[in-house]
């Protein structure tokens, strides 16, 4: 049997033309083919009261955090700037704990755009709420005009890390996203920054957090590199313990 492969949905907070329904959860379809591709199952995870946590995460072998909307800065300890976008309070709450109670039980995690940001937040660090305005540097477009499945900025990845074993330097990302990780949290490593220095990918000692800014759930069926990144964390699966 394969791997089974969480991935937290986001929520539509419309109302949709599908039997009425309201605050419908999902999962985006190119990520489930991705590890489905990978050698994995995915399983879908809608957002759940906090207490659950602890009995949904027993069946899991490895959980992906995917992109969404903006993380809310309270979990910073920040007031919300007038460039913050969208946010959805309860999605982050179940992400957070399931992020902690996947780190305590050595659950392996893979963080997509939001999802690294998320992972971030979750242990202990900070981000950008709005690059454009907080960045004291010189940005490349990050918030791409091209179609999603198209790269349109290089990242450098270091050489020691697990990250470079799975998709080599100089990497040809896609990129949509405004907010950033600022400061990274304890026992976590920056492993892949933009030519303007903003962080791109991060990783633990032994890659079992592991996270990007960009989105190979787009990319990876042109890019076998992409596909490699998320087979890896699908094998990297085997190696957890509760």
């Amino acid at each position: 049997m394969g791997r089974l492969i969480g991935i937290t949905a986001d929520v539509y907070l419309g109302a949709t033309d599908v039997i009425n329904q309201k605050l419908m959860d999902f999962v985006p379809r190119p990520l489930v083919d991705g590890v489905i591709a990978a050698g994995g199952i995915p399983v879908g995870l809608p957002n759940l009261p906090v207490d659950k946590v602890n009995q949904l995460i027993e069946n899991l072998d490895g959980i992906i955090f995917p992109g969404g909307p903006d993380i809310d800065p309270s979990f910073m300890g920040q007031e919300p700037i007038p460039e913050l976008g969208v946010t959805n309070r309860n999605r982050d709450l179940f992400e957070i704990a399931l992020i902690r109670t996947a780190v305590a039980k050595k659950i392996p995690i893979f963080g997509i755009c939001r999802g690294a940001e998320m992972i971030d937040v979750a242990l202990g660090g900070t981000l950008y709420q709005d690059l454009g305005s907080q960045y004291s540097g010189k940005l490349i477009q990050h918030k791409q005009q091209a179609p999603g499945d198209q790269p349109t900025h290089f990242v450098r990845v270091d050489f020691n890390s697990r990250l470079y074993k799975s998709i080599g330097d100089n990497v040809f990302v896609n990129s949509r996203h405004h907010q950033a990780i600022k400061s990274v949290a304890n026992g976590l490593k920056v492993v892949a920054t933009a030519s303007d220095g903003v962080i791109e990918a991060i990783e633990n000692d032994d890659a079992s957090i592991q996270a990007v800014q960009w989105h190979p759930e787009n990319l990876w069926k042109k890019d076998s590199q992409q596909l490699t990144m998320l087979r890896n964390f699908v094998e990297r699966t085997d190696i957890k313990v509760i």
